[in-house]
């Protein structure tokens, strides 16, 4: 690992095309309901918009650091570790007005995004490097910017190069309140939502699908995206404390502990902080 080569190389910018059908199929990918969620969902919602964490997928698929000067990179070994996202405008809805078929608003309904990637610091974690990339994305016809992406990604075994231990770039997270929680959210996941989230988000790794994929980098059985999860987080949080109205999202910090299975419960402990909501969610299978 090379950092400061790292760190000074630079990429074109990535543009992403997404329809309103994407949308909607990324919000039910992270567990949106009909009932709940119809804003999210139908695009003649009053106020349909996409969730705003619908960011991960320009982010999945800009953050293309395989070949990336200074990086070296084995995906077989490569964990998604930490994700922090902060939204400074809604992401386009692009939804005409007027009575048209289905089909056409799908087609016509369309955003362009541009996102531009950088490598923040690459940190010596001993028995691996923690790889820091940010991505700032941007309307493309506007230009106006939207969120900023920032994602650690754990290569074991890449450590010990006599890099830093700690950046000033790092986003962190909030310490656990040494109290029971305010509020409680439980929500089943489907024993195929790891299928459902590939085609919502993008992100096609075949460990989340493919058993024997799996099985070759450790795991018994496929596993859930750790930004699937994130997406329900982000709905619970929406839901206990904003009224369902991702207007109100403004920045999210997660820390991957441990693989999520599809069809286990996720458990969100929320405490709130006044300015922020803190939060801690478990998986657990309930039979």
């Amino acid at each position: 690992m090379d950092a400061q080569l790292a760190k000074q190389h630079t990429v074109e910018p990535f543009y992403f095309e997404y329809t309103t059908r994407d949308a909607i199929m990324y919000a039910l990918s992270i567990g949106c309901k009909a009932k709940n969620d119809l804003p999210y969902l139908y695009e003649g919602a009053e106020g349909f918009m996409p969730l705003p964490t619908y960011v991960v997928a320009p982010g999945f698929q800009a953050n293309q650091i395989l070949g990336w000067p200074g990086l070296d990179i084995d995906f077989l070994r490569m964990l998604h570790g930490e994700q922090y996202i902060e939204s400074f405008e809604p992401l386009p809805a692009e939804v005409p007005t007027g009575i048209m078929l289905i089909t056409a608003i799908y087609c016509s309904s369309r955003g362009r995004l541009r996102s531009e990637t950088r490598v923040v610091d690459v940190l010596d974690k001993g028995s691996g490097a923690l790889i820091m990339t940010e991505i700032t994305t941007y309307n493309a016809s506007s230009g106006k910017k939207l969120a900023m992406q920032q994602i650690c990604a754990f290569q074991v075994g890449g450590g010990k190069f006599g890099g830093a231990k700690s950046s000033p770039h790092e986003k962190k997270g909030s310490d656990i309140p040494k109290r029971p929680a305010d509020k409680i959210v439980s929500e089943a996941t489907s024993e195929d939502q790891a299928a459902l989230y590939r085609m919502g988000s993008g992100d096609l790794n075949l460990i989340h699908i493919d058993p024997e994929k799996a099985k070759m980098v450790g795991f018994n059985t496929p596993i859930l995206h750790g930004l699937c999860t994130m997406g329900f987080i982000t709905r619970h949080v929406l839901n206990a404390f904003a009224n369902n109205d991702a207007r109100l999202f403004k920045a999210i910090k997660v820390r991957f502990a441990s693989p999520v299975l599809p069809g286990q419960t996720l458990e969100t402990h929320m405490w709130d902080k006044g300015d922020r909501v803190v939060f801690e969610t478990k998986a657990r299978f309930i039979f």
